[in-house]
């Protein structure tokens, strides 16, 4: 059993934490040189989905969980459910669409995600950390105007976010799967 202290933090370590696994999204530190530093962390339960904050101190110690890694591929969506193929057994695993949250947006197919595997079930999986995708929707493209001015497009997923207005439908872009914000043209 491998256990971490605070300072070995980093962003997705899954920990296991009230008898269930839970990834790190987000940690500071806080803390003055007559006080005992702690390390306030943002947590997501992987059972069930919920956000929560904690604080911890230095000196505590924490179990961090067994997980198998898998690459997998989106294959397709069966009721609540998301089906991903395993890259090599091609063994299908069901991911309840709620357990994926906001990121079911960037689920596409031909992308390796990593499934997360606790006790031979998938309790997460992670997405990379940016996905290309197609304009499908939004007003013509404006040449010659400020970078800084931007509208509204859906992409072919169903997600609206802002882009620049030098966007046009049937442009790839790419996307920030953790904030969901454009990041520029896609040129592969």
């Amino acid at each position: 059993m491998q256990t971490v202290m605070p300072s070995e933090f980093k962003r997705n370590l899954v920990i296991m934490l009230d008898g269930a696994p839970q990834t790190i999204l987000e940690f500071h530190t806080s803390g003055t040189a007559q006080t005992r530093h702690k390390l306030h962390v943002r947590l997501r339960n992987l059972k069930s989905g919920r956000i929560t904050e904690r604080v911890f101190a230095e000196t505590e110690r924490l179990q961090v969980a067994d997980l198998a890694h898998r690459q997998v591929q989106f294959s397709y969506t069966k009721g609540d459910s998301c089906v991903f193929t395993d890259n090599q057994t091609f063994e299908e695993f069901e991911v309840p669409i709620e357990l994926l949250g906001e990121r079911k947006w960037f689920l596409k197919d031909s992308i390796d995600y990593t499934a997360l595997i606790l006790d031979g079930k998938v309790i997460d999986v992670v997405f990379p950390p940016q996905v290309a995708l197609k304009v499908v929707e939004t007003t013509p493209a404006q040449r010659g105007v400020a970078e800084s001015s931007w509208k509204t497009a859906k992409v072919d997923s169903g997600l609206e976010l802002m882009v620049p207005l030098f966007i046009d439908r049937g442009d790839p872009i790419r996307i920030d799967t953790e904030t969901r914000k454009y990041l520029g043209k896609d040129n592969t």
